[in-house]
């Protein structure tokens, strides 16, 4: 693997600060929760974070409507783990996964190796706003709570209706505003969340803005559907366990899984007090 790949961001550039923000103790991170670094999707009673975080990921597949023919690309991939599951599961042609953490890339590849599937699944070190691929190059595009650290979402929609083929369908999973701040208090919790998280101020809106944006950047058959409810208590549930902060602690070191569980709060306090929701959208390249 050669570090040449790699991208050398300004000081003062968005994207270092969110490769930063996820390379604390990755290298600890790669078979922590089987390398999954998704909210999930947590159904059925179910209390097992690798089974929601599956099924979170299945979820989006059959959203995308993924299948042999499909060539995908799948912006902020994480570790890696959620394209070994969508290839062993819906078996497309082909995964290029890109992320702005090299850490990320890393341990993607090599999973890729581990699973046999290199010439299948590929990961670059990049930026969501500016996709090094021709246009037309995909028939799918997924993100996995991805889009809200983009800088900005915005010019992340106009790339990847760019690099979709006509009719090709994207797929998110993300977080909007659902109601505007009304006290002070719930402007602290916002900010803080948007702050601790690395999210651009620009990409704090509604859906109704969301949908509009999509619009403009081309997308049609546009689908926003709220499901906060099943996917953030019991993330945050999940994380508050004693056993979680331990592994956590010892992964990422004392400041860092403290930070993250500053985050985790006031993202859960967000949504408790109806500020922001998690939602799974999904659009047409017109």
């Amino acid at each position: 693997m050669s570090e040449t790949e790699r991208q050398r961001w300004g000081a003062s550039a968005h994207e270092r600060k969110v490769e930063n923000l996820y390379s604390g103790g990755v290298e600890n991170f790669a078979n922590w929760h089987n390398g999954y670094l998704n909210f999930g999707l947590w159904e059925n009673g179910n209390k097992d974070y690798i089974t929601a975080a599956e099924n979170l990921v299945q979820r989006m597949g059959n959203i995308l409507g993924l299948n042999e023919t499909s060539k995908l690309l799948d912006v902020a991939p994480g570790m890696g783990t959620q394209d070994v599951y969508l290839l062993k599961n819906f078996a497309p042609q082909s995964i290029d996964g890109l992320d702005v953490t090299w850490k990320h890339i890393e341990h993607g590849r090599r999973r890729a190796r581990e699973a046999d599937a290199e010439d299948r699944v590929r990961f670059h070190h990049g930026t969501a706003i500016e996709l090094p691929f021709p246009n037309a190059s995909f028939t799918h595009v997924l993100s996995i709570e991805g889009p809200e650290h983009f800088d900005t979402r915005e010019k992340f929609l106009h790339e990847a209706h760019r690099v979709l083929q006509p009719g090709g369908v994207i797929a998110m999973a993300d977080f909007i505003v659902k109601n505007p701040p009304r006290n002070l208090i719930e402007k602290l919790v916002a900010e803080a969340a948007r702050k601790l998280w690395q999210v651009p101020r620009a990409n704090v809106y509604s859906a109704d803005v969301y949908r509009q944006k999509m619009a403009t950047a081309g997308f049609e058959e546009i689908e926003i559907e709220e499901t906060g409810a099943s996917v953030i208590p019991g993330y945050y549930f999940e994380q508050m366990r004693p056993e979680t902060i331990k592994a956590i602690s010892k992964i990422r070191g004392f400041a860092l899984a403290r930070l993250g569980l500053l985050l985790d709060v006031a993202v859960y306090r967000g949504f408790t007090m109806g500020l922001l929701e998690y939602v799974l959208v999904r659009a047409v390249r017109g």
